[in-house]
């Protein structure tokens, strides 16, 4: 059994143990990454990446399907779909080996094997052909997560599929149920859509995106909606079984209980955290909801222990792990980094419409005991949408009465792409005065956030 010594030990190569290990080998630290699969975790490999590379091909083919709109004919439109597969793990690897490359030249070793904590300072490395163990002054934990199961589904585990098996399915359902119409739920529903399956979502909140703003969460339905989505709020599962004609769905809303008949099931109700080879009590590692505490600096309860990325009680986006995996390593470095303001990352649903958020929901900031005012702008008024021929799109601004814009919603196409400039709005505290200064490229989508702070402040241009 060999040993070898580090100022950090990352368990996990995700987003946010990559970010980790990256970071410190740049502040020169001797770093490594115990990685059991592939360095990249969930987000390169089963999640971010494959999702939104398969979401890219459906909006290419759904641009194609509404050509007729623009004047333009196109004949005899299909797929490939196990084309379209290949496309994405091409593209799934391309990233993957460049990641690899990235590390091997930043320096940072990359162990591969399933770590286990021993006593503190010590993590031994079951490898395929040894035991390795790796002594580090400071331990990262990156684990991350993994799908959830649904209790009263699990006699019946063989009926239902989870995001990372919906990403390999090997041929689009005709039919298709979601349960769970969070993020996840969104995605996966516009995906299968676009693609051409019929799609129900069954979500026990009154509302999807329910962490989302109210007022976007009924856009996003009447959009979905729009494109044939079946949508069940309020709605819970009681019962799966197979029949002949694919699988049979019992759900229930108030009094009231139907029936739905699907090709495929899929639940996407949210992820648990992997922490199966952690000893969190002897430790002394605090959790909350079977996650772990991070603190300021992403420090855990126990000395020299660090948590970041989805293992952590915070949103589950790879954003999110960055800035968390970065931030860790520069308070180990020592270099006393500003606090860490989640409030101010962006939380973004892709598919077709997009929604992106950054700062506090309406119901957020009045429970914060902001005095706020607050601007709705449709799209509509902005001209590209006449030109893209979109009948969606809204943008809600939320600001402190005299003071910042605290929060900025978005839905519509693309606005995932508008984020940025939303978060250095709220980042920097600016006002509806501030903003309205700065008048946006015509015609773009951009103008949303434009128009949008010029309504705030009193002066829209194209908007009423």
């Amino acid at each position: 059994m060999s040993e070898v010594s580090y100022d950090i030990a990352v368990i996990g190569g995700g987003p946010g143990g990559y970010a980790a290990a990256l970071r410190a080998a740049q502040l020169n630290l001797k770093v490594a990454i115990i990685e059991k699969d592939k360095v990249g975790g969930t987000c390169l490999h089963h999640g971010c990446i494959p999702t939104t590379s398969l979401l890219q091909y459906a909006s290419v083919l759904d641009n194609i399907n509404r050509s007729d709109k623009f004047g333009i004919k196109v004949e005899g439109v299909s797929y490939d779909w196990q084309s379209v597969q290949k496309a994405k793990n091409v593209a799934v690897n391309r990233l993957f080996m460049g990641l690899k490359t990235l590390l091997k030249h930043r320096g940072v070793e990359t162990i591969n094997g399933s770590a286990r904590f021993g006593e503190p300072g010590l993590v031994s490395v079951d490898g395929e052909t040894d035991i390795r163990t790796v002594r580090a002054t400071n331990i990262i934990i990156a684990t991350g997560s993994s799908p959830q199961t649904i209790p009263n589904l699990q006699a019946n585990s063989n009926l239902t599929m989870d995001t990372n098996q919906a990403l390999e399915i090997d041929k689009v359902p005709n039919s298709i149920s979601i349960i769970g119409g969070g993020v996840y739920g969104v995605e996966f529903a516009s995906l299968f859509r676009s693609f051409g399956s019929e799609v129900s979502i069954i979500e026990v909140a009154p509302r999807l995106l329910p962490r989302d703003d109210i007022d976007i969460s009924k856009h996003l339905e009447r959009a979905l909606a729009k494109r044939g989505i079946k949508i069940h709020t309020g709605t819970k599962l009681e019962g799966v079984r197979r029949i002949d004609r694919g699988i049979e769905i019992e759900i229930s809303k108030g009094d009231e209980r139907k029936t739905i008949v699907s090709d495929k099931l899929l639940a996407t109700v949210g992820r648990t955290a992997n922490m199966a080879d952690i000893d969190i009590e002897s430790l002394g590692i605090e959790t909350r909801d079977g996650f772990i505490k991070a603190g300021p600096g992403m420090r855990t309860t126990a000395d020299s222990i660090y948590a970041v990325g989805d293992v952590t009680y915070n949103p589950q986006y790879a954003n999110f792990a960055f800035s968390e995996g970065i931030h860790a390593a520069e308070t180990i470095a020592g270099l006393n980094p500003p606090e860490l303001n989640l409030k101010q990352i962006p939380i973004y649903t892709f598919g077709y419409p997009e929604v992106a958020r950054v700062g506090y929901t309406e119901d957020e900031a009045r429970q914060a005991g902001f005095d706020i005012e607050i601007v709705g702008l449709p799209f509509q008024v902005i001209p590209r949408s006449a030109i893209n021929k979109e009948d969606i799109g809204f943008a809600k601004t939320i600001a402190v009465k005299g003071g910042p814009i605290i929060g900025i919603h978005l839905i519509g196409p693309d606005v995932v792409d508008l984020i940025p400039e939303a978060m250095l709005i709220t980042n920097w505290e600016a006002t509806a005065q501030d903003m309205a200064q700065f008048l946006h490229p015509h015609p773009t989508f951009t103008e949303a956030i434009g128009e949008a702070a010029l309504k705030l402040a009193g002066k829209p241009l194209h908007a009423l």
